[in-house]
């Protein structure tokens, strides 16, 4: 197991090489790759306003949102959940059971022409899951996605806008056993 150790050790390294040429092309890079690795520390903060639950019994899923946040169902496997101001937006689709080759492809097959700026492997409740920042190729914006592979069904949670909200939002998920 020390190659997979080894691995996922590496995963976790800054570049800083990368956040330097990036600072110099686009600042705005370079802030976004500090968002990536503040992430960590953003998650161990404690999550304030989560205090309103939704709850997918067709999925079964549930997640916390801040109060207030707005809410649509445009069908029975997606929610939009968006902040008062609408400047931040998270959606939560599920897509059902994976293909046989797993999680890693199934985001390879995702991620089309959005530039990556950053990937990482974790876990979400005990889940498979991989965290994906990218610039959209259509708007430019960033957008912060998490595959989970929660067995019975996978589940794509995309965020645009405050980073911390879309962070703790996504890590509150639970699916139901």
């Amino acid at each position: 197991g020390t190659m997979f150790v080894a691995a996922l050790y590496w995963l976790n390294q800054p570049e800083p090489e990368m956040v330097v040429a990036a600072a110099v092309a686009a600042p705005s890079r370079a802030s976004v790759n500090m968002q990536a690795t503040d992430a960590e520390q953003i998650i161990a903060q404690p999550i304030t306003n989560l205090s309103s639950v939704y709850e997918n019994s067709w999925f079964n899923y549930r997640l916390n949102y801040p109060v207030g946040w707005l809410k649509q169902e445009p069908s029975t496997n997606i929610v939009i959940l968006q902040s008062p101001a609408l400047d931040t937006e998270v959606k939560v689709e599920a897509v059902g059971p994976l293909p046989a080759d797993g999680l890693t492809p199934f985001v390879n097959r995702s991620l089309r022409t959005d530039e990556v700026i950053s990937r990482q492997l974790l876990t979400i409740r005990g889940y498979s899951a991989e965290r994906v920042i990218t610039l959209a190729a259509a708007t430019g914006s960033q957008v912060t996605t998490f595959y989970v592979d929660a067995i019975q069904s996978a589940y794509v949670i995309s965020g645009l806008g405050e980073q911390k909200a879309i962070e703790q939002i996504a890590r509150s998920f639970s699916p139901a056993e």
